[in-house]
């Protein structure tokens, strides 16, 4: 349970106006309560988008299966791909259930987390407002949080946190990152030791989640010890907080700050000797009085006084439906990067495709040609000693036994057997080497990370502003060799010769000899063309039932399948794509309209949205078609929001192009319906082009055109 320390106890500045205060926070509270049911609305129907995707998925697999009910191959690497979907949506679905369930656990209150390296003194300053113990404060680099904490202070929920930056601290950073998305302001601990490079690591998560940030730096100067207190209270200014130390570290951050994406401008430090602000609870009289005014504490617990009574709704606003956003993309751009995937492998497997019909239709066409030519090759040497045989055993009485021997001793079997398992084989292999290829090509695709070329900008890529890189294991349709040689389907008949006993009378002997050799000649020629022929014809039948119909159309059919149902995953994924597309506007939306409500109290102070295109803490456009020139309440919407709101006309696109590079562009020619080209001076490449490219992305995203930059 939390720690209730402090939360009755006297607060060391009074505030001002209490009643705005307290009433600021007890909107909060509705707002709270109102947003979370909206968002679990918005869950739904997240939920109810992925289980459509998910049965649409799994008819595509049925189908699959039932074209082919023999072969298990494509249906299980289909299943594969949609069980991989469904494992990492439940991920996604418990971190966002978990998260929901504790905002839920904390409506009534505004948090405010406690964030920074170790040692940067996060416990120092909770145990100070709260009027602690002490007992969190670590000691030299010891680092005493190692869980989350929560007090509660002026109506306040404090969460000290974790730091992050320590040895071994991976897990220290994991649960404070979790716990950012709960908070409604940070408070961005900085130590005066050094600003380090895992400062900008963690800037950046923070900023990605659109968190506005109070920074804090803590003065490291021991005051435990007598002189130091002494000379510290004599003169802070020289002893504590010297002016060019702090410039030093305020340039530091707004360096990191400008590579993580914050304006630096934004960037405020409020310096502050933490220490002594903990100290200050526990002297008496004057010197804690002089402790308490050393520390500065106060102009930190001022600026979140200020915040809450400014901007409170507005930041639990932000906080449910942002971090809904959040989750939200997370399901979109799994989705997404899963449809990317498949529309690179498509190509890839058509083409295979492609090359397996055409292989196919040459060995088809070539196959009977070489069977009869081995068939012939087998036959020749025993055609050619025809003669012979006939002229050694025209008058023996046992020539059929004679031409038995004869034609086993040429093994015609065996030649015709070698042959044509060396056809079969060359037919596996070729098989064979389709589906290696197939899957060298996968791994070159699947392994290659898509570089921009800095010329060309699509919504394809705004879409993955915020991506992740995510990966998938590809599915082939592997080729089993079957053992389906069998012999005794093309076995070479059995060639008899039955030869007369003759009889030779009278003088004419020599010539009916001869006549009776033509005739034994003749005679076994045509049983052997006739067995050839039976032979050949039995080789195609086996081809066509062993090979032909066995291997090669399940093959060319598992691979078109393949296509076919990769085609249908891509148009159902990409549905999925487009209705959370549309989720997303609706939060946006709504985001924006509660925004502009909560600042004019009145409804509809925007119009109808056609579209929005928005990056958290970034930038949002969006198009209306109604008259809209309230510049005023945009400019209060984008400092309470901390990102540039534009509000654009639904004119021509050029228009749209013009009015969004406001004095950078200075020509812009339409070459196709959706193809745009800018021609712009260099110096302002890099304005129209934005930090990591976000500007001219969310262009063209907002635009539904390609960009090209062209320099004149």
């Amino acid at each position: 349970m939390p720690t209730k320390t402090g939360e009755n106890r006297k607060v060391h500045k009074p505030i001002e106006d209490k009643n705005n205060y307290l009433a600021s926070l007890n909107t909060c509270k509705k707002i709270a309560r109102q947003e979370y049911d909206v968002v679990q609305g918005y869950f739904a129907q997240c939920d109810n988008i992925i289980d459509e995707l998910n049965k649409k998925l799994h008819y595509v697999i049925d189908s699959a299966s039932q074209a082919l009910l023999e072969n298990k191959i494509v249906e299980d690497g289909l299943t594969d791909i949609r069980q991989n979907l469904n494992i990492d949506y439940r991920k996604l679905l418990l971190k966002r259930n978990t998260n929901l369930a504790k905002q839920k656990k904390n409506l009534d209150y505004f948090s405010v987390m406690l964030f920074g390296r170790t040692m940067a003194g996060k416990s120092t300053v909770r145990e100070a407002i709260t009027r602690g113990n002490g007992q969190t404060i670590g000691k030299g680099v010891q680092r005493t949080t190692r869980d989350t904490k929560e007090y509660y202070w002026n109506n306040l929920r404090i969460i000290d946190t974790p730091g992050f930056g320590a040895y071994n601290g991976h897990e220290d950073s994991h649960i404070a990152r979790e716990i950012i998305e709960q908070s409604d302001i940070v408070l961005f601990m900085l130590n005066s030791d050094s600003i380090q490079e895992s400062t900008f690591v963690e800037l950046e998560y923070v900023h990605r989640l659109n968190k506005p940030l109070i920074f804090v730096l803590n003065i490291k100067k021991d005051l435990e010890n007598d002189g130091n207190r002494r000379r510290a209270l004599k003169n802070p200014e020289k002893y504590i907080f010297k002016e060019e130390d702090i410039q030093a570290h305020t340039d530091r951050l707004k360096i990191l700050a400008t590579r993580a994406g914050i304006n630096p401008s934004t960037v405020q430090i409020i310096p502050i000797h933490a220490q002594a602000a903990f100290l200050a609870t526990t002297a008496q009289d004057e010197e804690a009085s002089q402790l308490h005014e050393l520390s500065r504490i106060d102009i930190v617990l001022s600026a979140l006084i200020e915040e809450v009574e400014s901007n409170g709704p507005i930041r639990r606003v932000q906080t449910f439906l942002d971090s809904s956003l959040h989750h939200i993309d997370e399901q979109y751009l799994l989705i997404l990067n899963q449809k990317d995937h498949f529309t690179k492998l498509l190509p890839q497997y058509e083409n295979s495709l492609t090359r397996i019909h055409q292989w196919k239709v040459k060995t088809l066409r070539d196959v009977p040609r070489l069977l009869s030519t081995e068939v012939d090759l087998a036959f020749n040497p025993l055609i050619a000693s025809v003669a012979d045989f006939v002229d050694d055993h025209i008058e023996d009485s046992n020539a059929a036994e004679a031409w038995d021997c004869h034609y086993n001793s040429f093994k015609i079997t065996e030649k015709i057997e070698q042959s044509v398992r060396a056809l079969a084989e060359q037919v596996m292999m070729d098989l064979y080497d389709f589906n290696r290829e197939m899957n060298e090509g996968l791994d070159i695709t699947l392994s290659f990370e898509v570089a921009h070329n800095g010329q060309c900008f699509t919504e394809f890529d705004f879409k993955r502003i915020n991506g992740w890189g995510s990966a998938i294991a590809g599915v082939v349709s592997a080729i089993a060799f079957f053992n389906s040689w069998n012999p005794v389907g093309w076995l070479a008949f059995g060639i008899t010769a039955v030869f007369s006993i003759f009889s030779f009378f009278s003088d004419s002997r020599a010539k009916k000899l001869k006549e009776s050799k033509s005739k034994q000649r003749k005679s076994l020629l045509d049983d052997i063309e006739t067995s050839k022929k039976k032979i050949k014809n039995n080789l195609e039948d086996w081809f066509e039932t062993h090979i032909h119909r066995t291997i090669i159309i399940p093959a060319e059919n598992n691979l078109s399948l393949l296509c076919q149902s990769l085609s249908e995953f891509i148009n159902v994924l990409d549905r999925a794509d487009n209705q959370l597309y549309i989720l997303k506007h609706e939060i946006n939306s709504r985001l924006l309209d509660q925004v502009a409500y909560m600042i004019t109290k009145q409804h509809f102070s925007l119009p109808r949205f056609i579209k929005v295109v928005r990056v958290p803490g970034y930038a949002c456009y969006f198009l209306v078609s109604d008259y809209f020139k309230n510049t005023e309440l945009l400019m209060v919407m984008s400092k309470a929001m901390g990102e540039k709101i534009i509000a654009v006309y639904n004119t021509s696109l050029d228009k749209k192009i013009f009015y969004l590079y406001k004095g950078l562009v200075e020509k812009v020619e339409l070459s196709d319906q959706d193809k745009v080209s800018i021609f712009t001076k260099k110096e302002n490449i890099n304005k129209i082009i934005g930090k990591d490219h976000r500007r001219i992305k969310m262009v063209a995203a907002f635009c539904s055109c390609k960009i090209t930059l062209n320099i004149i």
